[in-house]
């Protein structure tokens, strides 16, 4: 396959044409470049921005929607999945709940960047009661010292 090779002076034609009128009309209009990617790579070489077509821009931005939503979608489901383990589990190591409770976190954390909330604190709050059951539990499980009432066997 014998591939033209444009000059320098030709590129810069096609990139001031296609700066005035998009990548596509340009194309058309010149005959030149054959693909998308050849003139995008054109515009990169000589560090020219060429703006998406109003319906580009629109559907690049739908992409986007589509694609933060599925991260939702399966981000709640982790932390869905997460919490029915724990919950249905009657044989949960501390290990294996630690780990588990890590998995729900981070799927949390991730699921607040992709809705633009705040994944991290450092303010300078002080443990509330709930804190401190939540600290106590976890530390329970770790110790494997207390089991949950109904979730596990209580003879020992």
């Amino acid at each position: 396959m014998n591939q033209k090779k444009y000059t320098d002076k030709e590129k810069l034609a096609y990139l001031e044409k296609a700066s005035e009128i998009g990548h596509s009309r340009a194309r058309r209009e010149l005959g030149y470049p054959n693909s998308w990617s050849t003139a995008n790579s054109w515009a990169k070489e000589f560090n020219v921005t060429i703006a998406l077509s109003d319906l580009k821009a629109k559907s690049a931005s739908f992409n986007q929607w589509y694609r933060d939503e599925e991260l939702l979608i399966a981000m709640q489901e982790v932390i869905d999945r997460g919490m029915e383990y724990i919950n249905d589990s009657e044989t949960l190591t501390p290990d294996e709940y630690k780990k588990t409770v890590e998995g729900i976190k981070r799927a949390i954390e991730t699921k607040n960047l992709i809705e633009g909330k705040a994944t991290t604190r450092n303010g300078t709050e002080s443990a509330q009661s709930t804190d401190e059951v939540f600290k106590n539990l976890l530390s329970a499980f770790e110790s494997d010292e207390q089991k949950v009432a109904g979730r596990r066997d209580q003879g020992q």
